[in-house]
């Protein structure tokens, strides 16, 4: 059997052919562009590099994609060949909409498997390759629960560090804070489907049809994006990722249970759409009705960003903080805070709120040329002074 695998593998590279892996990385290039420049409209200045985002897409998530890929191949969880163009089919169109939160397992597998639905309660005429229902569907949902798990830890371990500033009016006219997070990851899948050189032995496969099977490359593209107002997004990222794991390990367990139960796979697929569709409006809901937390106001100028390697970086700031103080001078605002570093061209000591709402201080050297590029990205109340 292993010579078989190891024969097969040069023909599952040709799953890398599939055009989603192209449509991603464009997606992942073209969303660095749009941030790029939605940054200097905003604060002036870009504060994370274009290729970030591309970073992301071929980040940790291919180690992801990886031991989901022994999993798979390991359980003998062999899907029809028309699930992955189709399913890849559906990414193409959610990606090239630039919309990255629909591409969730949770909307795309269900939007595959209505589609088939449909077909053949029209009594539409469809190719040979459309699969019938429902069995042959528990492999589908089974992959579907593996990449919504994907999917939350992705949300948990890159949508977190990655979150760019931006500036948004409030219902009064106010500018406040925003953070906000677009990411698009790759994950390779190594999926066992049928008709191949690999014969079926012993325990293997288990879920499946047909009794021989092949290797196919399914570059997998998942995605995610938010606009926190109300808090630093660390907290909801991460409650929002841990939400996405349970509702995966959920779908992929009901979706195993149709082995014996085949109408199951229904269930699977919608607690996976109707979940993920409550935590995706549950967690703009609380975004938008906790009200704007990044305001300036009597106590200081609040601290959007921190440029890295700047002295407001060595300084220690960090982002969600209050300057309220610069040389002895209560500041409330972007000018007054520039207006007070100058009153010491060589020092400045800061007093600053922490998140706590305690009072520290920090203080660093400053020299000729740098009194505006300390590297803080403030609420502008005027037009900007570049930070």
């Amino acid at each position: 059997m292993f010579n078989q695998w190891l024969n097969e593998l040069p023909g599952a590279l040709l799953g890398l052919l599939n055009p989603v892996l192209i449509i991603g990385v464009i997606a992942a290039i073209a969303a660095g562009a749009v941030r790029l420049k939605r940054e200097r409209r905003d604060v002036r200045t870009a504060v994370k590099p274009w290729y970030i985002e591309l970073i992301s897409f071929f980040g940790v998530s291919l180690a992801v994609g990886l031991v989901l890929s022994a999993v798979i191949s390991g359980a003998g969880i062999v899907m029809d060949t028309f699930w992955i163009y189709a399913v890849s089919l559906v990414m193409i169109l959610a990606a090239v909409t630039g919309q990255f939160r629909l591409l969730s397992a949770g909307f795309l597998f269900p939007v595959v498997l209505a589609a088939i639905i449909g077909l053949d309660r029209f009594d539409v005429t469809v190719p040979d390759l459309v699969p019938a229902l429902p069995e042959v569907f528990t492999a589908a949902g089974i992959i579907m629960g593996l990449l919504l798990i994907a999917e939350g830890l992705m949300i948990q371990l890159n949508s977190v560090k990655q979150t760019s500033p931006r500036l948004v009016r409030t219902p009064r006219g106010m500018k406040a804070g925003a953070f906000f997070t677009k990411r698009i990851w790759l994950v390779p899948l190594l999926i066992p489907v049928p008709n191949g050189l690999i014969s079926e032995v012993g325990w293997w496969p288990l879920i499946g049809a047909g009794e021989t099977f092949s290797l196919l490359i399914f570059p997998a593209i998942l995605g995610y994006q938010l606009t926190v107002v109300h808090d630093l997004p660390k907290n909801i990222l991460r409650s929002t990722g841990a939400q996405v794991v349970w509702l995966g390990v959920l779908s992929a367990v009901i979706a195993a249970g149709s082995l014996w139960a085949p109408y199951l796979i229904y269930a699977a697929f919608g607690i996976a759409l109707a979940g993920r569709l409550f935590i995706l409006l549950k967690t703009r809901a609380v975004c938008r009705k906790s009200g704007y937390h990044f305001l300036n106001g009597d106590k200081g100028v609040m601290i959007i960003d921190v440029l890295p390697d700047t002295p407001a970086a060595k300084m220690g700031l960090v982002r969600g903080e209050m300057v309220h103080k610069v040389n002895g001078i209560v500041v409330r605002n972007e000018r007054e805070f520039y207006e007070a570093v100058q009153k010491n061209r060589a020092h400045s000591k800061l007093e600053v709120f922490n998140h706590a709402g305690e009072i520290r201080y920090t203080q660093a050297a400053l020299y000729e040329g740098q009194h505006y590029q300390l590297g803080l990205i403030l609420i502008e109340d005027r037009k900007r002074e570049t930070a």
